[in-house]
This record gives C-alpha cells, structure tokens and sequence, in this order.
C-alpha cells in the first residue's frame, strides 16, 4: 500500500491531445480482417496520449499486475482493473478493453495513432503481429 502511494505521488507523464480523428481511424487498423464483427464504443470525444515510453512508465506505477489470478478473478476483472486504475490518474487517456472469445486485455493507442495491446496480468505489450495468432477480438471498447 505505501509502494502505491508513493507511485501515485510520483511525477504524471505528460500526455497530448490526440483529435477524435486519430482514435477513430486507429482503430479500424486493429485485426481489421477479424474485427468485421466488432463493436466499437467511445465514451468520449477528447482523448489525451502519449509515447510507447512514456506510457510504459505509466503502468511501473500500476499494480493490477500484482493481483493474483483465480476463478473469481480472472481476465476480464484484470483488463477493468488496468483500465479504471489508469482513467484514474489520466481520465482522458487514450486506453480501452477488449474481449474475445477467450480472453480481456487492454489497447491503447499512443500519440502517433498506433495501436498497442497490453496483457493486464503481467504488463507485457504485444503489437498486432504477436498477438494475432493468440486471440479473435470481437468487442472492441473504448470507455
């Protein structure tokens, strides 16, 4: 408990405004050929992001990874964890939740308009190309 409050005291990343434009558009991107399917929705019209670095700063300062897996606690609860802790501190941050057939992660989408997934168990992104052997999104969400 002392180790989150000293990381939620810690110094914020700066983030940038990233237009509607850009988040709409990055999107589609994501597994567009199994993604036919998919829903999207946005909570919001303005959104904020920044570097892959900074973000990766970002979720050192997170603990969702540290929670312990079990049947009542599973992926979906950790992908919400991740997501609601980090809108927390960046409520206009550019991040999001998918299910598939099979398992919740996390995206977001960094300042340039690229898409990058995110395991909330263990902190590990993945790019499209690693990921799509694993997983067949089809929610797509944006809170």
């Amino acid at each position: 408990m002392i180790k989150q409050i000293i990381n939620w005291l810690k110094k914020k990343e700066t983030l940038f405004s990233v237009d509607f434009e850009t988040i709409e558009n990055a999107l589609p991107k994501i597994n567009y050929k199994i993604l036919n399917h998919a829903r999207y929705y946005y909570m919001d019209r303005d959104y904020e992001s920044c570097s892959l670095g900074s973000f990766r700063n970002i979720l050192q300062k997170d603990f969702t990874n540290w929670k312990i897996y079990h049947k009542d606690y599973d992926c979906d609860d950790f992908a919400f964890k991740l997501y609601t802790n980090l809108k927390a501190r960046y409520p206009r941050l550019a991040i999001g939740v998918i299910i598939s057939d099979s398992h919740a992660f996390n995206f977001f989408i960094d300042k340039y308009g690229k898409v990058w997934y995110i395991e909330p168990q263990t902190d590990k992104i993945y790019t499209y190309k690693q990921l799509k052997k694993q997983y067949k999104p089809f929610v797509l969400s944006i809170l």
